[in-house]
């Protein structure tokens, strides 16, 4: 593109920015119209089109009285264009497999699509979820669980790209001290509030226990130091070596712990960024994501965090 003056270059961002919402085969906003939304003169919207299309950001099709077409668009270049540096998302803390080889797809799938996306880690989804609200990144990953308890609460969000079973959580344990009482039910739970999906499995598994809010990855000491009797526990998350000798695990009842949407996936957006909706709508290939977390968790692949 060539080198444009700081107003022309600015047009040119916020027309990138609306073709970014407009689908592949229909109709873009005419001349006049982009020129009532960004106060420019016709021949300046024609400019700034054209240094768009010199790029190979988009490919028109004029149809005379039926207006123009969007051929093709490419939602990297006009990502880069409108200059919003790298996609953010925040991400739980990669200290399971499986989320080391969710990040890692979902990295590796936007670097083949040539868009940046960096990933910041906070444990609990209520943590991550104040970070998108706060517009302090693009987009969060959370169980689908939580997912659809967000968009329940806030009508702004949508939840998208939806991944399979098992692509969040693939089993979960209770983590338990070797000499608790057998009587399960007099057991003190650890639950981290911040947590919807360890405030829901705790509570289908251990209805009617007592519970004490604790930090998830505490949970190891405070068992050990009999401040808790027990918690739910990702199973490939590692515990403390020193402290094996003193825990113990067990499986949790599924029959208990309810649906399946504790263990998918699922990636949260505001609404009202359009083209973060449109980088995921035309970008995010979820098997691609997917296959690299299988490669990683089968060890064929190295995890990127």
């Amino acid at each position: 593109m060539k080198k444009l003056n700081s107003k022309s270059a600015d047009l040119v961002k916020s027309i990138a920015r609306e073709l970014m919402k407009c689908e592949v085969n229909t109709k873009i906003p005419t001349t006049q119209e982009l020129a009532a939304m960004f106060t420019g003169g016709f021949g300046t919207i024609d400019k700034a089109m054209n240094a768009l299309k010199e790029t190979g950001a988009i490919k028109l099709q004029s149809k005379g009285q039926l207006g123009t077409i969007l051929l093709e668009k490419n939602m990297a270049a006009l990502w880069s264009i409108i200059d919003q540096g790298a996609l953010v998302g925040s991400f739980p803390l990669p200290n399971t497999i499986e989320f080391g080889g969710l990040a890692t797809g979902l990295i590796e799938m936007f670097k083949e699509k040539q868009v940046v996306c960096n990933l910041t880690f906070k444990n609990g989804a209520t943590l991550r979820l104040k970070q998108l609200l706060e517009h302090q990144c693009d987009f969060v990953v959370m169980s689908d669980l939580s997912a659809e308890q967000a968009c329940s609460k806030y009508p702004n969000l949508r939840s998208i790209c939806m991944m399979g079973n098992n692509s969040y959580y693939s089993d979960l344990i209770i983590l338990r001290r070797k000499e608790v009482s057998p009587e399960m039910e007099k057991w003190r739970i650890g639950l981290d509030s911040t947590s919807n999906d360890h405030i829901t499995l705790s509570d289908q598994v251990f209805s009617t226990n007592e519970k004490i809010d604790v930090h998830y990855g505490n949970i190891p000491y405070l068992i050990a130091e009999g401040k808790i009797d027990a918690a739910i526990w990702h199973s490939t998350q590692l515990v403390p070596t020193a402290l094996i000798e003193i825990l113990a695990v067990q499986k949790v009842d599924y029959s208990q712990a309810g649906s399946e949407k504790n263990m998918a996936a699922a990636i949260v957006i505001e609404e009202d960024r359009k083209e973060i909706a449109a980088m995921f709508d035309e970008l995010c290939d979820v098997q691609l994501i997917e296959r690299i977390q299988q490669e990683v968790i089968s060890r064929k692949r190295s995890p990127a965090y």
